[in-house]
């Protein structure tokens, strides 16, 4: 009874074995050309082959901006209806008079355009995806301007709404995995709600709520947030930012525990 996916679908040849590296199982069924990986966690489903592909830097930046977008994603929405609906002072002044500029002769509150522009998006994205390949995409970008344009020129949402819902669709899109995304695009609905009525102490709730449902899943018996919780150590190197290859001698603990190593010491490029 949860949102989001216990297995991870895959059909990148690259991503199989690196699972197979670490311990984990690969399942494979006829007359499909994806692969079920088992267990997975959410770590897992955040990371993407680039990054082991790029320098050290680069991988580790792009591994940390994509947490930080998953996380905007997912409450960025409530959390600007809950600061303009009860905590303007943290706003400076000067932001907080154009914001409310901006909303003169809008009919609708904040919580009512946020859920209207997300949910013409999603109808937007649902049908980009329906459509012929060759025209999809240009119809979802056409028709999300116009949508947004003609909707801020008709006095039905603010210029600022578009802006936020804008900014978290094109955070959601950094989610690598498919099936992780979606479980942010209903959740963020649920964090409107909770800041349209609670402020920010709904979004902390939801927060907590989320983050002990997380904590309380298992895939194939495997803890859905390690090595976060439970907390281990040796596994930190590979999660929000990640070390050198030479450096990752051991496979993660909870999957390669019959055969802990990955390869040999002494590694490390020697001039």
């Amino acid at each position: 009874m949860t949102l989001f996916p216990l297995t991870e679908r895959t059909e990148k040849p690259d991503r199989v074995a690196a699972a197979l590296l670490e311990g984990r199982v690969a399942i494979f069924t006829d007359g499909t050309p994806f692969a079920l990986i088992v267990p997975t966690g959410l770590n897992a489903l955040l990371q993407a082959p680039d990054d082991y592909y790029e320098r050290l830097p680069i991988g580790s930046f792009l591994r940390a901006l994509r947490f930080f977008a998953f996380a905007v994603s997912l409450i960025l929405p409530g959390s600007y209806v809950a600061v303009v609906n009860f905590h303007h002072e943290l706003l400076p002044t000067v932001l907080f008079m154009r914001i409310s500029a901006a909303r003169e002769g809008v009919p609708f509150p904040t919580a009512f355009e946020v859920v209207l522009m997300e949910l013409l998006f999603e109808l937007l994205r649902e049908a980009g995806v329906r459509l012929p390949r060759a025209v999809g995409p240009a119809i979802s970008i056409v028709g999300a301007l116009i949508l947004g344009d003609a909707s801020i020129r008709a006095g039905i949402v603010s210029p600022v709404v578009v802006i936020i819902v804008a900014l978290t669709a094109i955070a959601s899109f950094s989610a690598p995995v498919f099936s992780l995304a979606i479980p942010a695009r209903l959740l963020r609905f649920l964090f409107v709600a909770l800041g349209a009525t609670v402020g920010l102490f709904g979004i902390q709730f939801g927060l907590l709520i989320l983050l002990t449902h997380l904590s309380s899943l298992r895939s194939f018996g495997q803890p859905y947030l390690a090595p976060f919780a439970p907390l281990i150590p040796r596994d930190l190197k590979d999660t929000l930012v990640r070390v050198w290859w030479w450096d990752m001698i051991a496979r993660p603990r909870l999957t390669g525990f019959r055969e802990p190593k990955r390869q040999d010491r002494g590694q490390r490029p020697r001039r």
